[in-house]
């Protein structure tokens, strides 16, 4: 079944945002609100992405990168990142994410330089439906694959400070974006390996396999529409928990009073209640 180009589009990582936080979701994608921080974390995540995006695409163009020439990617866009300003937790400085990620593009080299890579950074929008009843819902998923290889293999890179669990795995939305769309491209079972670059005192990678049942696929459709509904009805309360200390629109959220405008000029009191049959004490 082909996806309509003229749907509302809908990604994991969209639907995951909405799921912790919708006020944030409103703040980033409604309002477009400008970001009060920007993670170091994060930047450093993004100049990682980024670096092993040139080696998939040199492998893919049939080279085969040395490390060096990757890690210099890597600082590269790193000195990007920090040069737009980016905060610092107590724990990080600039000198110590540049020399992990270093490391970390090290260990994936290492690892990877000799996989044979089929794609890299590959987009895909396919429709919404319920593998299980066949009902169709008014949505697309869009997404991107991060690697593709061999054997119906999709890589998901993800740097981070602890190792995944299964429960974690089996709850990651992104993954079920992945399975979902590889069933509804190709009529076949995708097998998921997630690569954890983890940012330890020794840098570390680690692999995950990982598979979803056309069961979950039904369960990620519904969750989909569900959060599709609650954007469309305008429904963006805040979330308040232990990720606000890291929110980037903290002061926005603090200072927030609702989606409703107020009223500037509010009906007498009285006149509501002979309206409503009321008596006027």
């Amino acid at each position: 079944m082909d996806f309509h180009p003229d749907l509302p589009r809908y990604s994991a990582s969209r639907v995951n945002l909405y799921l912790m936080c919708p006020r944030k979701w409103a703040f980033k994608y409604v309002e477009g609100a400008e970001p009060e921080r920007r993670s170091a974390a994060m930047a450093l995540g993004r100049a990682v992405h980024s670096a092993i995006e040139y080696m998939n695409l040199e492998l893919l163009d049939g080279q085969r990168p040395e490390a060096k020439d990757v890690i210099r990617v890597f600082q590269a866009d790193f000195e990007f990142e920090l040069d737009m300003g980016v905060d610092f937790k107590s724990n990080e400085s600039a000198n110590l994410l540049r020399r992990q990620g270093t490391d970390l593009v090290f260990e994936y080299v290492k690892a990877y330089v000799d996989r044979p890579v089929e794609a890299a950074e590959v987009p895909f929008t396919v429709p919404l439906m319920d593998p299980e009843t066949g009902e169709v819902f008014p949505y697309n998923l869009h997404g991107w694959f991060d690697v593709l290889w061999p054997e119906d293999t999709i890589g998901e890179i993800k740097t981070g400070a602890r190792r995944f669990d299964e429960n974690t795995l089996a709850r990651k939305i992104q993954l079920h974006a992945y399975a979902y769309a590889w069933r509804q491209l190709y009529g076949r079972d995708a097998s998921i390996k997630v690569v954890q670059l983890l940012k330890t005192r020794r840098p570390e990678l680690v692999e995950h396999d990982v598979r979803r049942s056309v069961s979950d696929d039904a369960w990620f459709v519904h969750l989909v529409s569900n959060v599709a509904r609650g954007i469309e009805a305008g429904a963006f309360p805040p979330n308040a928990g232990w990720l606000c200390s890291d929110c980037e629109y903290q002061r926005a959220c603090t200072a927030w009073r609702g989606d409703r405008p107020r009223c500037s000029d509010p009906e007498p009191i009285g006149d509501v209640l002979e309206r409503v049959h009321l008596p006027v004490v």
